[in-house]
């Protein structure tokens, strides 16, 4: 670790061992306060006048904010993923739903907007990175739905706020079910002994999680028959069947109602626009 943090110290990173929370309590104190500590930087940024703003207080200023709200956020994220104790998963789910409510309201903080639009206006002459960064970030703002009227802004915000809690429950379904799949050894050839010597569940029986990504992986990857692997593949994606398909349905009307606001065609050009294909037509032209 020390050889890794050195290394590291000559780009300007450091290296740590993240201190995981292990109570629900501990989850919600940590979300609370990055957010908390996210929005006092914020608000210096909002108080930047017309002659003060410069790449680092506003651009890089912003991307700093974002990255140490996120480090928070991604491990909360991984324990309502992975964590065995159900009330820490829950209060994972929450703590995120929380976050991504407030991230999203992030693009929307109209005096923080102003110090970034200050400081576009003196036509800086950036390069590389820089350059990138600035015009990524300007790019954001406008897919916010910026240049838009302040009631249509308004609309705009809730709605992204309401997906991302949609999509939020439609994850943590996926995570809380449980699917187990028996297979017989004829039907495991090819998997790892290893593996086979802790599914082991009876006389020629072998209980495959298809929740867990890691049986999943190990199964798809190793199992020489088509069948042991279409089986298991159509557990996996059929997990939270129930509980998901309306939501799915109200998710997908959502995104699009979301793109048209926003001025797009539909939600695929939303999402492919800050990609190397731009359209949801040139994807779908592509796969086809």
């Amino acid at each position: 670790m020390t050889d890794a943090s050195n290394r590291a110290a000559g780009f300007g990173s450091i290296l740590t061992v993240p201190a995981f929370e292990t109570k629900p309590a501990q989850i919600e104190a940590s979300i609370g306060k990055a957010i908390a500590e996210a929005d006092a930087a914020l608000d210096g940024v909002g108080r930047l006048k017309a002659g003060e703003v410069s790449f680092d207080n506003t651009i890089r200023a912003l991307d700093d904010i974002g990255h140490k709200a996120m480090t928070v956020a991604n491990r909360v994220y991984l324990l309502k993923e992975t964590s065995r104790d159900a009330e820490l998963r829950d209060a994972g789910t929450e703590g995120i739903k929380r976050f991504e409510a407030w991230s999203v309201g992030l693009d929307y903080r109209e005096d923080v907007y102003r110090a970034v639009q200050a400081y576009a206006d003196t036509n800086p002459q950036l390069e590389g990175e820089r350059k990138k960064l600035f015009e990524e970030t300007l790019r954001d703002y406008k897919r916010a739905g910026l240049h838009l009227s302040k009631a249509k802004r308004d609309e705009v915000e809730a709605l992204r706020k309401k997906l991302a809690g949609m999509t939020t429950d439609f994850r943590t379904n996926i995570t809380n079910e449980k699917q187990p799949v028996k297979f017989s050894a004829d039907d495991l050839e090819g998997v790892p002994e290893s593996f086979l010597k802790n599914a082991k569940t009876g006389d020629d029986e072998y209980t495959v999680q298809a929740n867990v990504t890691f049986h999943f992986m190990v199964v798809m990857q190793n199992a020489k028959k088509e069948a042991t692997r279409k089986k298991l593949k159509i557990a996996r994606y059929s997990l939270a069947k129930e509980e998901n398909s309306k939501l799915l349905q109200d998710v997908v009307e959502l995104r699009s109602t979301i793109a048209r606001k926003l001025g797009y065609g539909t939600w695929a050009d939303y999402k492919t626009e800050p990609k190397m294909v731009k359209t949801g037509e040139t994807a779908m032209r592509f796969v086809r």
